[in-house]
């Protein structure tokens, strides 16, 4: 039974040192995109160029924010980020069902160990319990988001491709985007249908597109964004200058793949020297339970726990910086 316990403490602090560590390094990498190009700053950006919106854009957008009108989001920080992340997900599940999920699975993973565990482990416990929790429900949606982008980011030249043909056969670039709305798969045809719509509902082709860019944070479809704007402004062929943003993308994406092949040997190592000191410790609990407990009443065992949890902290992040080369 005791080594139950001890397999079950060792696996909520691999959780907590997981998720804060994911955590970490994601601030470091938004902290390392701030000293980004200017100009990649202003294609990513919802707000470039955008157009003051027409009446009937105030109505739609009056309509949307009835619809998605919650009071209690106020209390709850970076619920738009959330709530981004959620939409731009695709697992067609709620703000409020996830945030219910997070509740009950940190519930979960607080209770048995909170009943049978020493009390002396409970900040332990309390910290890392809800950690878990939340961290569960985020990497579940982050990795839902990853794949879509990724797919969206594949899928992104055909639908360009797509464009190109419609307008080279007189269409306008609104029915361009419905057509691809209509015969290319998930999911970028779902975006291309929201855009659609709202062009239909009277808002500007520039501004359905710097929404698809906020439900879609990918470079690539800022530049078609501000191609597009350029060709709305200032004129020009844009049939042109969408072939040639179709054949750059296409080689983008065949070079980052090439890195990531290249990469793979390094992240492989990367985690594996992450994992190997839990599993380490897990091995040794088993092969001899009493290793621990003989060591648990001396005064420097926790201070050494909590050094030792900081430690892999640091090797994950340090890792992670390592393997991540920038293109």
């Amino acid at each position: 039974m005791q080594v139950f316990f001890f397999l079950l403490l060792y696996g909520l602090l691999f959780a907590g040192v997981f998720f804060i560590t994911d955590a970490a390094a994601g601030f470091i990498r938004s902290a390392r995109g701030v000293g980004e190009d200017a100009v990649e700053r202003r294609l990513v950006s919802p707000t470039t160029y955008r157009i003051q919106p027409t009446g009937s854009d105030s109505k739609y957008q009056n309509l949307v924010r009835q619809q998605v009108s919650r009071p209690w989001a106020r209390f709850i920080p970076f619920f738009p980020g959330f709530l981004r992340l959620v939409e731009a997900s695709g697992t067609g599940t709620t703000p409020e069902r996830a945030l219910l999920m997070m509740a009950v699975l940190s519930l979960i993973l607080f209770t048995p160990p909170a009943l049978y565990l020493p009390p002396n482990l409970m900040p332990i416990i309390i910290l890392g319990a809800p950690a878990s929790g939340v961290g569960l429900v985020l990497m579940r949606l982050t990795r839902a988001r990853s794949k879509r982008v990724a797919k969206f980011e594949e899928q992104l030249p055909d639908a360009i491709d797509l464009i190109v043909r419609s307008l080279r056969v007189g269409h306008p670039l609104s029915g361009a985007m419905g057509v691809v709305g209509r015969e290319l798969p998930q999911p970028i045809c779902t975006e291309f249908s929201i855009a659609y719509d709202e062009i239909s509902y009277g808002q500007d082709i520039s501004t359905a597109f710097a929404k698809m860019t906020e439900r879609v944070p990918l470079a690539d479809l800022g530049y078609l964004n501000m191609a597009i704007q350029i060709q709305q402004e200032s004129g020009g062929n844009l049939v042109e200058s969408l072939t040639k943003l179709s054949g750059v993308i296409r080689e983008r994406f065949r070079m980052f793949r090439k890195v990531k092949a290249l990469t793979a040997e390094g992240r492989f190592s990367a985690w594996f020297l992450s994992i190997f000191p839990l599993a380490l410790i897990v091995i040794i609990q088993l092969i001899k339970p009493d290793y621990y407990t003989q060591v648990m009443n001396l005064p420097i065992f926790y201070t050494l726990v909590y050094a030792t949890v900081l430690l892999l902290i640091v090797n994950v992040i340090a890792m992670r910086m390592i393997t991540t080369i920038k293109v």
